[in-house]
């Protein structure tokens, strides 16, 4: 059976499992396994920090550029590359068009983009800035979402993260809600899972 499920899942994807195992399919198949639910209890902290951003970002995007700051090129200073994901994203909306799918619709990526270097003079310090607390650094912030970001998108895509600082990981993602909201921090560290599925193995 286990021969079955790893040609299923295939030897390639399971070739850092069997490395840190010893070329032991079962228990390279078991680190698998919990590697699945350790992905599966990021979702919340990450699903949190996700959503938060962008609608804090919205926000104060709307106070400074208007209403329309997404779909009206002349209404804030982004960049085409920006711009593009703007459009791509606009594409896959299904059914009449609202700001709300918009924002969903948007990858992660858009959003932390907007805190990087070549905006430091516009969107931050005319409005992204009041995203988080008095005294916050671009650069910090921008750092910290970008590897967010990265480790989002191997959760995403099903790749190992079992020999990465999960819990150190964790530790960041939470704090990072904190930054914007200290009530959605408080929630999302309640219900994580992440500290019970770690502790379980």
């Amino acid at each position: 059976m286990n021969d079955a499920l790893a040609n299923a899942i295939s030897r390639e994807r399971l070739r850092k499992y069997l490395s840190a195992q010893g070329d032991d399919l079962d228990a390279a198949l078991g680190l698998y396994e919990q590697n699945m639910l350790l992905s599966e209890a990021f979702y919340i902290p990450l699903s949190c920090l996700e959503v938060c951003l962008r609608n804090k970002t919205h926000d104060r995007m709307v106070d400074m550029y208007g209403a329309d700051w997404l779909t009206n090129a002349a209404a804030a200073p982004l960049n085409d590359f920006s711009r593009s994901l703007i459009n791509e994203a606009i594409k896959g909306i299904h059914g009449p068009f609202s700001t709300g799918k918009l924002i969903a619709e948007l990858k992660f990526g858009f959003w932390v983009g907007l805190f990087a270097t070549q905006y430091d003079a516009t969107l931050w310090r005319r409005a992204l800035c009041r995203c988080f607390g008095a005294g916050s650094r671009r650069t910090r912030v921008h750092s910290r979402l970008n590897a967010i970001r990265r480790f989002r998108n191997r959760v995403a895509h099903h790749e190992p993260i079992f020999h990465r600082p999960v819990a150190q990981m964790h530790c960041e993602i939470i704090e990072a809600i904190g930054w914007m909201c200290v009530a959605t921090r408080a929630w999302a560290e309640h219900h994580s899972r992440v500290p019970d599925v770690l502790n379980s193995n």
